[in-house]
């Protein structure tokens, strides 16, 4: 079975979305080019993983917004989420959906802040950021292991937030 490039397909929903994902610069469609809100600039970050995610056929959707706490220090502030489930079966074989948002994300000058990465039996968490915003996927199948056999599992569940950053957050320490 030859795997799909969902990165490739994802292309043209990606170019048909709003700018705020993206530039975070201006919000789209204000008048006089005013800035977009942190909600809103998250929300175009949700949009965009939520496309890149759409191109899994088997996975449902979902998108909210309102408040989200910061696994960091608890506190809460305006973002979104994006959840996706479906049949492990849709997205086994294919290029795995936090390494299409890792990629697509990249491009666009999103940086991964490896202190939020972890890998476990079929599952997978990043956390990625740029101009002020924060953005953490934990996502796969979880596979239960078994006399150190690693067995399939039936669903699969991903889960990113995207948050504006306070000020003093910005950037990745290090890099």
């Amino acid at each position: 079975m030859k795997k799909r490039r969902p990165m490739v397909l994802a292309a043209p929903f990606l170019l048909v979305l709003s700018g705020a994902g993206f530039s975070q610069e201006r919000a789209a469609g204000h008048p006089g080019g005013e800035r977009a809100s942190a909600s809103e600039t998250a929300a175009g970050s949700c949009r965009t993983i939520a496309a890149i995610l759409s191109v899994y056929p088997t996975l449902e959707v979902r998108t909210s917004e309102g408040a989200i706490r910061d696994g960091r220090d608890g506190s809460e502030r305006p973002g979104c989420r994006v959840h996706a489930s479906g049949p492990a079966s849709g997205v086994a074989g294919e290029v795995p959906p936090e390494e299409s948002i890792r990629f697509l994300l990249g491009e666009f000058g999103w940086k991964e802040d490896f202190r939020h990465a972890a890998d476990g039996p079929g599952t997978s968490s990043l956390a990625l950021r740029r101009n002020g915003l924060f953005c953490t996927f934990r996502g796969g199948a979880r596979s239960p292991v078994e006399n150190g056999k690693i067995l399939a599992a039936d669903r699969y569940e991903g889960m990113a937030v995207c948050f504006s950053e306070p000020k003093e957050e910005k950037g990745c320490p290090g890099r």
